[in-house]
């Protein structure tokens, strides 16, 4: 995204505004006429039907897919055609057209590197243009839909007049005071797409929207029903690829995207006292929280992104945020019950020659080399977290051919998860300072904290290092087949090379500090080989560490995905912590979504292979053998492992005690897959 002019394109730079606000963040304190005014146009734009399930329902779903893959032209093209049917139902008396197709600020006008739509031009000249004074009744439900879109998501020039209109001259004056409108009357401010055209009448001013004002339809499990319309919020971000072919500033905030959701739907939605969103971005995350906890702690380097969320907050009536500009952790000065983060996780090369060929964007590049700053912010949550608190997270990380573990080594007892003073990303690398008294006894607090929180890893996707390099090359707006693409190209490969980087995973890493007062140690804090019975003597539970890898895609989740991952996290906790004898002597329930396909050669009677697959979850399948599938089929909750194992044993012709063995291990992965459920009738 190119920097258009400053009243333009973005909000005064809130980075060299004093601290008003009292906090540390030096983002700008609206005033209490400001937020009224804000949570009434908040509620203007969902009377108006600017929402995700109305946009849909406008534009059609093939529209609405076009967008999530960053294609804004099919939005403009029909919005475009909305407005401009007003001037052909009126007739050539109404407006002069220009005929200046792709240069003009269509009043339902082009944005920026759109290029020009085929069959679908329709020019401001060409728009009939509301009296300033006219009510909104004037535009038909469509129309207002299709001004609203333009402005607020498409980044599109309109008449003043037509924007009133649609949404109110109060509740326009209303963002022009927040700095969601800017006015583009002047060409010097409207961009080179629109200089040296004239306003329909003349005289009439244009207005431009410098922020994204976007809608997000909450997903299952996100609390609601607590006010008209919160099934619906509005995130402040900047405009980004989707309208503009340009590289993106570094300071760029983004709005929504695919880690972002995926973060919202993880996260559990109990009532808590004191949550924490860290990297808070547009407010999102920290938003969602504030209808389940009493206060909410929201971080981020970026001062211009606390004041998007601080504008985001205010659209959507949401109060108490505790916004704190820092990095990462250290505006935490306490503990929190729940923690989650979507930070900027992106591995991007770092040094000289990288730094010259590649552009570092604040919402995505941690200004560390390789996977370092999600390992440093995974091993240090457990100290921030308060008994029985939770942490959901999301990350890459890099395998190489000596990976001997992910992120659930990472937080363990050891000093390498201990919380150092902050330190400039420069003086990253430089070897830690000795430790003074004070630093010891938190240390000895934070270790006893790691050992004590359990962490189960998600593995989601998989990239080569080539798709990866391609897929965030793209993604900060760099042209295909550019010398700056294929510098920036060469940097990536260079950089994993260098580490014989095979792979990089994007997961998920949830963590539960233990809320009991029995003392718990991590199998790192005592050596893995002594297993449960070395914890057992040390008279310590478990701290449960797992990782799984689940490329398949979700199925149903009627409760949504975040309750099912919590549910997987404790039944793994739970298989990984009991004994044999316990496994033996627990009667299972198999989960009712479970079905089992068996494939059969035409002719034969025996199968050739059984399969049982997840009806809900991430619809997993695995393989089974005859004696799992056959205890699988009996698995209602009235026998014990240990009876159907003696039952099948006789069936099929094998030793007892082998067989029980052997479904022992099987049961504790069906468990931990959730296909099995401890406990009968």
């Amino acid at each position: 995204m190119t920097e258009e002019t400053a009243d333009v394109s973005r909000a005064p730079d809130v980075r060299d505004t004093p601290d008003s606000r009292g906090d540390g963040s030096g983002t700008p304190a609206l005033s209490d006429e400001q937020r009224a005014g804000a949570e009434r146009l908040g509620a203007a734009l969902y009377a108006a039907g600017y929402t995700e399930p109305r946009l849909r329902q406008f534009w059609g779903g093939p529209v609405s897919d076009a967008l999530a893959r960053n294609n804004a032209a099919p939005a403009l093209r029909h919005c475009r055609q909305v407005l401009g049917a007003r001037h052909a139902e009126t007739g050539p008396d109404v407006g002069t057209d220009s005929g200046n197709g792709a240069d003009s600020p269509s009043g339902a006008g082009e944005a920026p590197g759109t290029g020009a739509i085929s069959g679908a031009q329709t020019t401001a000249d060409s728009i009939v243009t509301p009296s300033p004074a006219a009510p909104s009744a004037d535009l038909s439900f469509d129309e207002r839909l299709a001004a609203l879109a333009l402005t607020f998501l498409l980044h599109d020039t309109l008449p003043t007049a037509l924007l009133e209109a649609a949404l109110g001259a109060a509740d326009c004056a209303a963002a022009f005071d927040l700095g969601l409108l800017a006015d583009a009357t002047d060409p010097g401010t409207r961009g080179d797409r629109d200089r040296d055209v004239p306003a329909p009448d003349g005289s009439a001013s244009f207005v431009t929207a410098p922020f994204a004002v976007a809608p997000f339809d909450l997903p299952v499990g996100v609390p609601r029903g607590l006010r008209p319309g919160d099934e619906n919020l509005y995130l402040v971000s900047d405009h980004g690829t989707l309208t503009s072919p340009d590289v993106l500033d570094g300071d760029f905030v983004l709005g929504v995207g695919g880690a972002g959701r995926t973060l919202v739907s993880l996260t559990p939605r109990d009532p808590v006292a004191l949550a924490a969103d860290i990297g808070t971005g547009c407010g999102i995350q920290a938003l969602l929280l504030a209808r389940h906890a009493d206060r909410v702690i929201a971080t981020d380097i970026s001062a211009r992104a606390l004041h998007l969320t601080a504008l985001g907050a205010a659209l959507n009536g949401v109060t108490g945020l505790d916004l704190r500009q820092g990095s990462l952790l250290d505006p935490i000065d306490g503990t929190v019950d729940l923690l989650v983060s979507n930070p900027p996780f992106v591995i991007t090369p770092r040094g000289q020659e990288a730094d010259a060929a590649l552009p570092a964007f604040d919402y995505r590049d941690g200004g560390m080399r390789a996977d370092r700053l999600v390992r440093e912010l995974f091993a240090q949550i457990p100290s921030v977290l308060a008994p029985g608190g939770r942490a959901v997270c999301l990350g890459n990380w890099e395998v190489t051919p000596d990976s001997t573990g992910g992120p659930e080594t990472w937080v363990s007892s050891a000093a390498d998860g201990i919380r150092e003073p902050a330190a400039s990303h420069d003086t990253a690398t430089e070897p830690a300072a000795s430790h003074d008294t004070a630093t010891a006894a938190t240390a000895s607090h934070d270790t006893s904290a790691a050992a004590e929180t359990s962490v189960f890893v998600v593995e989601r996707e998989i990239l080569d290092p080539v798709t990866y390099a391609e897929t965030w090359i793209r993604d900060g707006g760099i042209p295909r087949a550019s010398a700056a693409w294929n510098a920036a190209t060469s940097a990536w490969l260079d950089d994993f090379a260098s580490r014989e980087v095979t792979e990089i995973v994007f997961g998920y890493v949830l963590m539960h500090r233990a809320d009991n007062d029995s003392s718990s140690l991590s199998p790192q804090a005592i050596g893995a080989d002594q297993g449960r019975t070395g914890l057992a003597e040390a008279g310590a539970e478990p701290a449960f560490r797992a990782r799984v890898r689940i490329t398949s895609a979700p199925a149903t989740n009627p409760h949504g995905i975040g309750a099912f991952v919590q549910t997987i996290h404790e039944l793994g906790a739970w298989a990984e912590s009991a004994g044999d004898e316990e496994i033996a002597a627990t009667a299972f329930t198999r989960s009712p979504d479970l079905v089992e396909h068996r494939h059969f050669v035409p002719g034969e009677t025996d199968p050739t292979s059984i399969t049982v697959e997840q009806g809900i979850g991430f619809g997993r399948v695995i393989d089974v053998d005859t004696a799992l599938a056959g205890f699988l089929s009996v698995a209602d909750g009235s026998l014990t492992l240990r009876q159907t194992a003696a039952a099948l044993a006789q069936l099929l012709g094998v030793d007892e005690a082998a067989l029980e063995d052997q479904l022992i291990a099987q049961v504790r992965g069906l468990v931990a897959a959730g296909m099995l459920l401890p406990g009968g009738n």
